[in-house]
């Protein structure tokens, strides 16, 4: 079973601004590695609750996704996992205050795993029917054979999934800042 990876009870107030002038956004779309000497960058300009904000394991900003330090230790010896998502160095800047061994998500993994069928949709564009779909019930096909952890969805690049043996990691593991439970 396969599960989409959906944003928990995360506020609004805690979304970072990423600094695209390392890595351009389009980058991360194309599921290959990236090479980088230097650490990507985020930052929050609102004041908000350092202890509050850095107690999540995973953060969403306007380009890709990272994960806390504890995350990134839990997850550096699982080679399911790091076959699919390539971890790059990342600080993220909180209050005035730098921080590091953040890890920014970059998936290498695309998988055929949307019915489209059974999923309701419209093109985001009506000028390209083919790209971009807008879902308005989105159906996952039963029986991927296909073995993965965490992958981008073929139909819908901008989706992620993640498989059940991973979903079990993460409630085993306490991991706050995604729903695990839909």
């Amino acid at each position: 079973m396969i599960y989409r990876f959906m944003i928990g009870n995360y506020p609004d107030s805690y979304w970072f601004q990423y600094d695209s002038t390392v890595v351009a956004n389009y980058e991360f779309l194309q599921c290959k590695e990236i090479q980088t000497n230097k650490p990507l960058v985020f930052k929050i300009e609102n004041k908000v609750s350092e202890k509050r904000l850095l107690s999540y394991d995973f953060f969403f900003s306007d380009g890709p996704e990272f994960i806390s330090p504890r995350l990134a230790n839990l997850l550096s010896n699982n080679q399911d996992f790091l076959h699919d998502v390539q971890l790059i160095e990342a600080t993220i800047i909180v209050n005035g205050c730098s921080h590091s061994g953040y890890k920014a998500l970059n998936f290498l993994r695309l998988i055929s795993c949307i019915d489209m069928n059974k999923s309701e949709y419209i093109p985001l564009l009506e000028s390209l029917p083919d790209g971009p779909k807008e879902f308005y019930k989105m159906v996952f096909k039963e029986n991927i054979n296909e073995q993965f952890c965490m992958a981008r969805c073929e139909e819908s690049e901008g989706r992620i999934v993640i498989s059940e043996s991973l979903r079990q990691f993460f409630i085993k593991n306490k991991v706050k800042g995604i729903d695990l439970y839909t």
